[in-house]
């Protein structure tokens, strides 16, 4: 019934328009006035906005933006979700702002119903205020440009930042040495020898690695002598690796870790963007069955570490969900991160 009404409303614009204002359009502006009720502008507040749950993107946005200067007490972070929340906290707003996802998306069906900049600032290169708002998505990857590139010229259109080549400081969390030692020695990982695997992204996905993969390449690096764990939050939501330590790595402590730990191999998620400048740590990142059909380039190239400009020294590879194969044989992986040549 649903949706034979659906299909009728299609033919009759008026009442569809009429659907999307009191629907969509209104709820935005109590969403929007909302927040500008907790960050007046006019005491001063300046309000970025993410009008998605997204841990790579946000710690990427939060980092640059902390890079360039432009965080302070009067800026505001407002995000659906809280994962976005939670990055962002580690980089010391004035006031967050949590939104439901709902009430998210419908503010910007309100900015764009409105066709002009609102006072909220867009940290996403796709979130822009004009009915042009998708082009970008379409560019991705076109000539090489990257996702990095794209967000550093969303900021710049989006929040006045000026765009800048090249590469840029990434923040280092503060971290008591003792509670990560504590956090080795309560899961008898060995410092220098333990591999942290990641095999999830996003909603608890796998992206069509099967952890049958993923336990080979443990039980190899297992022979070799090291310590292998799993990052997971929920052993039911997220099942470890047989064979492997289950552990949850806090965002805060994630670089500091591997950085202890020697090796991280993961599936590309936005916890590879928060470890890439993790030093003296191999890392192995692998892209899986995730395709972003409007892209000018493959999603591996879209969101390469290299082609970003965060780290040149991950091995990065692609996975064949079709064949069950990454690009290189498991046995090249334990060579190259025992630092072998392959």
């Amino acid at each position: 019934m649903l949706r034979t009404l659906k299909r009728a409303v299609k033919h009759m614009p008026l009442l569809a328009i009429l659907g999307v204002f009191f629907g969509r359009v209104l709820p935005g502006l109590r969403a929007y006035r909302s927040i500008l009720r907790q960050c007046p502008p006019e005491q001063g507040w300046r309000v970025y906005f993410m009008d998605y749950a997204g841990s790579g993107d946000t710690y990427l946005s939060c980092a640059y933006l902390r890079h360039r200067g432009r965080i302070g007490a009067r800026d505001a972070f407002a995000a659906a979700g809280g994962l976005s929340l939670k990055i962002a906290r580690l980089f010391g707003f004035g006031r967050y702002m949590e939104i439901r996802p709902r009430s998210a998306l419908t503010v910007r069906m309100m900015e764009r119903f409105y066709g002009r900049r609102l006072e909220l600032l867009p940290l996403l290169y796709e979130s822009d205020f004009l009915e042009y708002s998708g082009v970008f998505r379409y560019m991705g990857g076109h000539r090489g440009l990257d996702f990095m590139s794209l967000l550093k010229i969303g900021l710049e259109a989006n929040c006045g930042l000026a765009y800048e080549e090249g590469p840029w400081e990434q923040p280092q969390f503060p971290c008591d040495g003792t509670e990560l030692d504590e956090l080795f020695r309560r899961h008898a990982l060995i410092p220098g020898r333990t591999v942290l695997l990641a095999p999830y992204a996003g909603k608890h996905s796998l992206w069509g690695i099967s952890i049958d993969f993923y336990q080979q390449l443990a039980r190899q690096l297992q022979a070799e002598g090291l310590t292998v764990c799993t990052n997971t939050c929920s052993s039911s939501l997220e099942p470890p690796v047989p064979g492997t330590v289950p552990i949850l790595v806090p965002h805060r402590l994630a670089r500091r870790f591997c950085e202890q730990a020697g090796c991280f191999i993961g599936l590309r998620s936005g916890l590879c963007d928060i470890v890439s400048a993790a030093q003296g740590c191999k890392k192995v990142v692998l892209s899986g069955d995730m395709t972003i059909p409007a892209l000018c380039a493959s999603h591996q190239a879209f969101f390469s570490l290299e082609n970003m400009g965060l780290c040149r020294d991950a091995l990065e590879l692609g996975y064949d969900a079709a064949t069950g194969r990454p690009d290189m044989e498991i046995s090249g992986i334990v060579r190259w991160i025992k630092g072998e040549k392959v």
